[in-house]
């Protein structure tokens, strides 16, 4: 009898502590890991969402958390500040200083405080993924601007899920489900606060970033706003580069992992090209 081969397992929670209290999970590599995957999740999202994605980065230790306010964060007051958020993707990239050559993938509003972050500290990571980040105030004014709402956050919440799934989606979910989605609800409002907030950065800024970021999209996306942020990144980022998740839309971590997976790996491989040749 010959032994199966081993299969990386999913996120779980990790040993590591966060100074925060926020809740860390990781997936460590099968063997002498190529460098270190730390992924921030989006709005109304969760640190575990990556582990389809994790499981397929088998040469890599991932690492994942919530953010304030979320899922295992929840105890962690939620924070409409880019500053705190920013510090504490700071202090998990600190946490594994040292493990090899550090990838950030931030997805969606994770993707806001990953550009924040290597602005603001631009040695803080080696390399950078972007899978659309809201950029509203780099895009020109919407024609319809969005209406103010005084609903409570569950109520948000569920109206958030909703658009960004389906209403079959949400139907679908469980009681206790559908309970924790809204119990995010608070956290969900203190992000909607930060995308609309003020500009956290300028296009001269980005124009100063010199590790390498990818730049990445759903297939599905490319005629929306998201599509539209992508492509001002591409413009105004030196060491842009374009990475396209075929048949994907906005959630592409849990509908095309393999794809993403893919421009992960690629992403990793710039950085460790540019770590070692420091």
């Amino acid at each position: 009898m010959t032994d199966s081969p081993r299969r990386p397992s999913g996120l779980e929670p990790s040993s590591l502590v966060h100074p925060a209290g926020l809740a860390l999970y990781e997936k460590p590599a099968l063997d002498a890991p190529d460098g270190v995957l730390i992924c921030v999740h989006g709005s109304l999202d969760k640190g575990r969402s990556f582990a389809r994605v994790a499981r397929r980065l088998a040469n890599l230790d991932v690492i994942a958390y919530d953010r304030r306010g979320y899922q295992g964060s929840r105890a962690v007051a939620p924070a409409a500040d880019l500053g705190v958020q920013v510090d504490d993707l700071l202090e998990v990239i600190s946490l594994v200083e040292g493990r090899g050559p550090i990838t950030v993938f931030g997805h969606s509003l994770g993707g806001l405080i990953a550009l924040c972050a290597t602005v603001a500290w631009p040695r803080s990571m080696d390399s950078l993924c972007v899978f659309e980040a809201p950029l509203g105030w780099l895009l020109a004014p919407r024609a319809t601007p969005e209406p103010a709402t005084t609903r409570p956050p569950g109520e948000q919440a569920e109206a958030f899920f909703r658009t960004m799934t389906s209403d079959a989606s949400w139907d679908r979910l469980s009681d206790a489900e559908r309970a924790t989605r809204r119990a995010d609800g608070p956290a969900l409002v203190a992000d909607l606060a930060m995308s609309r907030g003020t500009a956290p950065f300028s296009e001269h800024e980005l124009a100063g970033i010199e590790i390498d970021v990818v730049v990445a999209t759903g297939s599905l996306t490319q005629s929306t706003r998201y599509g539209e942020g992508a492509r001002v990144l591409l413009d105004q980022v030196p060491s842009a580069r374009e990475a396209i998740v075929e048949g994907a839309g906005h959630g592409a971590h849990l509908t095309h992992p393999d794809g993403l997976a893919r421009v992960l790996e690629m992403t990793v491989q710039l950085g460790s090209l540019k770590s070692s040749a420091r």
